[in-house]
């Protein structure tokens, strides 16, 4: 059977994983769909309810089952997408208020990215998957360059695409994601520092677990070895822009899980060991911000007027004042289970976002009431 691993554990292995058999997978999609919840099944029709709200103004939009995962969501003005686990996908038209379920995915891999950029898609997942589609029409498969697992897809306005994976797996796209070529930095020489020495990075390669493409052909990615990195030739030279350091001599610094930016060119990052860092110049130069926290943060996101929100393992941290301090968010169940991707559309108020995560679920979180 395909992996069912969430995104922020290592790969153990490179070996490549056989797909599911047809008859397995028309058996998973059965089960799946006879454990389906009521308000799943209104999603199908295009509808959705609050189904579960708390007093202070976080509700949850959508739930499917405890089997399912939602690894990512993305906004292009109003419209966005999440996606997930054996080929779970949804889509908002109103700016995350209701969402649809599209029902005959072309893939029962899992799908751990999306990016929007005008009327164009493309998400990535498992064994090297990579679905693209134009108009809000289907999702079609592009033939895969590689066989392995891509946790994270970013797309400019001109159609330059990157996206980012297991053992330092680096695509990129000049024609909206409709063909890649891989790029291979020398990791050994780009990772080689008094903190972490060279062999991790000859051994392994770095797992990629962020990328950001600017408007500008800039890049930045990163992840293991809290380590982030930036291109302005489009990738084919690298320096590091930022390394976190490691809580004690000899130990691993914090890998880096989630990165987002606004449009003005301020940008966030999080990670293992409660670690956020903040740009102010699109990843030219970063700087550590106290978070009080010790969680693994999955994702984070900001607004124009000083929120940020960051979440993870049975966390979610806010700040109102652009990350200066930072409070817990005591909401739904965010502190007792994982979410993994943030994002709020351009008709967001600025103090809440929307959060998905496991079972399926979509949240949106408010910082109004705490």
């Amino acid at each position: 059977m395909t992996e069912a691993v969430a995104p922020w554990r290592r790969p153990t292995c490179r070996r490549r994983l056989s797909p599911s058999s047809g008859v397995i997978k028309f058996m998973k999609a059965f089960t799946r769909l006879m454990r389906i919840k009521p308000l799943a099944l209104l999603l199908a029709a295009g509808v959705s309810t609050g189904a579960l709200a708390d007093a202070k103004g976080s509700e949850e939009i959508v739930q499917f089952t405890p089997h399912d995962r939602l690894f990512s969501v993305a906004f292009s003005g109003d419209f966005g997408e999440a996606v997930g686990e054996a080929g779970l996908l949804l889509q908002t038209t109103d700016g995350g208020k209701t969402w649809r379920h599209e029902i005959s995915p072309p893939t029962q891999a899992s799908l751990f990215s999306v990016a929007i950029s005008g009327a164009r898609s493309v998400a990535v997942g498992q064994q090297g998957l990579i679905l693209v589609r134009d108009g809000r029409k289907q999702w079609r498969k592009i033939e895969a360059v590689t066989d392995q697992r891509l946790l994270r897809v970013s797309m400019n306005k001109a159609g330059v695409a990157v996206a980012v994976g297991a053992f330092g797996t680096l695509l990129k796209s000049s024609d909206y994601g409709e063909t890649w070529s891989e790029l291979k930095p020398d990791w050994a020489t780009l990772y080689q520092s008094e903190e972490t020495s060279d062999f991790a990075a000859v051994r392994d390669e770095p797992t990629l677990y962020v990328v950001k493409v600017f408007d500008d052909g800039s890049i930045v990615i990163g992840g293991e070895y809290g380590q982030l990195n930036r291109s302005t030739d489009g990738g084919n030279t690298w320096t590091s822009v930022f390394r976190a350091a490691a809580a004690k001599a000899g130990s691993t610094p914090p890998t880096v899980f989630g990165m987002n930016f606004r449009a003005d060119g301020t940008g966030y990052a999080t990670g293992q060991e409660g670690l956020i860092i903040m740009t102010p110049d699109q990843g030219q130069s970063w700087k550590q911000l106290v978070s009080g926290s010790q969680a693994s943060l999955f994702d984070i996101d900001s607004t124009g007027d000083g929120h940020v929100f960051a979440i993870g393992m049975r966390s979610c941290l806010f700040s109102t004042d652009a990350g200066k301090t930072w409070q817990r968010l005591k909401a739904l169940d965010v502190g007792l289970n994982w979410y993994s991707g943030l994002g709020h559309s351009d008709s967001a108020d600025g103090n809440s976002v929307i959060a998905v995560g496991h079972s399926g679920r979509v949240l949106r979180l408010a910082a109004a009431g705490n």
